[in-house]
């Protein structure tokens, strides 16, 4: 296993009284695994020389060693690189109290991170990380990003995550590239296979294809793993809404969240990566004793669809979807938390007073659920709700199982 070591020092110490134990310790580690870095770090411009000597995004995993209290700035700038990081401290000096507060910094962050107080407990820790390289890897790789802004009514977002953003500007640049007949062409087999277009005339699904297009390209330019876009802003400037092109783009293999909310995002990109499914995002439009109605105006397409507009502004091309019965799961990630329900696809609903895929589920105490949850959009995936959950358990997320 390839390990990057930094030890941090703070300014008010001398380094020089540390470098015997720094270097016992990098002999020790070096008898099992290879070992690079053993820089001592004090304030963030001597990260920055670190991080010009060595790429640590290549390492197996970051070994974080603060000999003093006092280094947390520093030591917390590592997290950038998004590997599996373990903190080693000691009973002297402020370490353990350092590596405390560094652990949650990293952990808000869902970057794995363990605090180890001897070499049995370090010996240990990287196994367990060796053992897991594949999921982690899987998970800290992934390259999200958000087009426009992040809808201001989603007031309990917070994401501490690394995403690229793509201004509106840019976004509409692209657009404007896109004419009116390769916009066409690309919503044609959608169109042609949709049970019916009710609202939508040629111009609307024009619109939609050409976002679909120009969305193609900005992920193949910023090399985008999966993305959310500030939908509602479009409606005003190009009189369309992207709800086509993310049902298009979720049934195809690549997450795509509405709204700008990056939360939602994450947690599709985890069913995607994991379980090669597709997630439905929605709203929580009512619930009863046990049963909870979801909705909106996107949806992969994985049954019978209509084209609609879109519900709020009625304009646009959106989606009634009649998603197909069976078990599957409910569930919310808010930052380091997450919800999770084990729940069953019933039914659809038709009612002209919501967004247009409305999926009725069958859920046990479903007003608990609402009453512990974590926010208002929700997810379903046909997967397993206790896999999922030890799942994200497993990825860092404090998980509430209903």
């Amino acid at each position: 296993m390839r390990i990057g070591v930094i030890f941090g020092v703070s300014e008010l110490a001398n380094p020089k009284e540390f470098e015997g134990k720094a270097s016992r310790f990098l002999s020790s580690l070096a008898q099992e695994h290879e070992v690079e870095g053993g820089f001592f770090i004090t304030t963030k411009a001597d990260f920055r020389e670190a991080r010009e000597s060595l790429d640590f995004s290549k390492v197996d995993v970051i070994l974080l060693y603060p000999l003093t209290g006092g280094t947390e700035n520093a030591l917390k700038e590592f997290g950038v690189f998004r590997r599996p990081i373990i903190i080693f401290g000691d009973p002297y000096n402020n370490s353990l109290a350092a590596g405390i507060e560094l652990r949650e910094y990293l952990r808000e962050r869902l970057i794995p991170s363990s605090l180890v107080k001897s070499p049995e407990e370090l010996r240990a820790a990287l196994l367990g990380y060796e053992d897991e390289m594949e999921t982690w890897n899987r998970f800290l790789r992934m390259r999200l990003g958000l087009i426009g802004r992040v809808s201001p009514w989603l007031i309990n977002e917070r994401f501490e995550l690394p995403y690229t953003r793509i201004s509106l500007r840019k976004f509409y640049e692209y657009y404007e590239s896109i004419g009116e007949e390769e916009g066409i062409e690309a919503v044609r087999e959608v169109v042609e296979r949709a049970a019916g277009v009710r609202e939508p005339v040629e111009r609307d699904l024009t619109t939609a294809g050409r976002v679909y297009v120009a969305i193609e390209r900005i992920l193949k330019d910023y090399k985008l793993d999966g993305f959310t876009i500030g939908c509602f802003d479009l409606i005003g400037k190009i009189g369309g809404t992207p709800c086509l092109a993310l049902a298009m783009f979720n049934t195809r293999g690549i997450p795509a969240a509405c709204e700008g909310e990056l939360n939602s995002l994450l947690g599709m990109m985890i069913v995607r990566r994991f379980f090669g499914k597709p997630s439905f995002m929605g709203n929580v439009a009512d619930y009863g004793r046990n049963y909870l109605i979801l909705a909106h105006c996107t949806a992969p397409l994985l049954g019978r669809y209509v084209l609609r507009s879109h519900f709020e502004s009625g304009k646009g091309v959106g989606v009634g979807v009649e998603l197909p019965p069976g078990r599957a799961s409910l569930f919310k990630i808010r930052g380091r938390k997450a919800v999770v329900a084990g729940v069953k696809v019933i039914g659809v609903e038709k009612s002209e007073f919501r967004c247009r895929t409305q999926v009725k589920l069958e859920v046990e105490d479903a007003g608990d659920f609402v009453d512990g949850t974590a926010g208002n959009h929700h997810l379903l995936a046909y997967v397993d709700g206790e896999v999922l959950a030890d799942l994200l358990s497993e990825l860092s997320f404090e998980v509430m199982l209903y």
